[in-house]
């Protein structure tokens, strides 16, 4: 049964992770937001630019720590999601993920599902034409912002992998606001969700409202994001 305390422990932990990344620590001698104005300032190459504009300082400061918030909320996403599969299906962490081999460029990838629901595990929450399948494999994704071409080899190479083994691949993408070219290509080989429709997809196999859970603790996440922002 899903516990809505664990839930949002579980996306707070994730969030909180970004509150120890310090923009400045490349830096040496660099403590704070002045001090690292004062650096580009100094800098030949960019002091005679103006580049010491607070508009530049925010978005080159801004921008690692975005990058760094981004990441962590994919991973809140992925563990939000595990948790609701594990619950609702009896699973421990052992039985979550499926690992393949995928090769990309000559080189061999070992990479594992976000989630796995076997076979023996289905229940009448599985959609019909889902269960001649002998399980199904989750990717997860917060957003697909990445147009990597190594990366989107691997997610298109790691479905094919799962198909062999006869397991369909099913990736959620909960953002609407995705690069349109790779999920344009994976959505050929992958089940793919985007948007309120990963959202109703995971109470349709779980049972759980998420989206209808981070509205009621949007409160809470917001505060923990505006703690997180007000570094820049």
């Amino acid at each position: 049964m899903v516990n809505e305390i664990e839930l949002l422990e579980i996306a707070i932990y994730h969030i909180r992770k970004v509150s120890n990344f310090d923009p400045y620590s490349r830096y040496s001698n660099i403590r704070d937001r002045k001090d690292f104005q004062e650096l580009i300032a100094a800098d030949p190459a960019f002091g005679v630019l103006g580049l010491d504009d607070d508009r530049y300082i925010t978005a080159r400061v801004g921008g690692n720590l975005v990058t760094s918030l981004y990441r962590k909320i994919g991973d809140m996403y992925e563990g939000l999601f595990g948790y609701l599969v594990q619950q609702s299906f009896g699973l421990d962490e052992n039985e979550l993920n499926f690992s393949v081999e995928v090769q990309i460029d000559n080189e061999v990838q070992i990479r594992s599902t976000d989630g796995l629901i076997k076979k023996n595990k289905f229940n009448q929450r599985i959609p019909q034409d889902w269960m001649d399948y002998q399980g199904i494999g989750f990717e997860v994704r917060s957003c697909y912002q990445i147009g990597d071409s190594k990366r989107i080899q691997a997610d298109y190479h790691m479905s094919l992998a799962l198909q062999s083994h006869g397991i369909l691949p099913v990736m959620l993408v909960f953002c609407n606001t995705s690069l349109r070219s790779p999920l344009s290509r994976l959505s050929k080989t992958w089940e793919l969700y985007e948007g309120m429709d990963s959202f109703n997809l995971v109470e349709l196999i779980t049972g759980c409202d998420l989206h209808g859970f981070l509205q009621k603790n949007s409160d809470i996440l917001q505060k923990e994001i505006k703690n997180i922002l007000a570094k820049i």
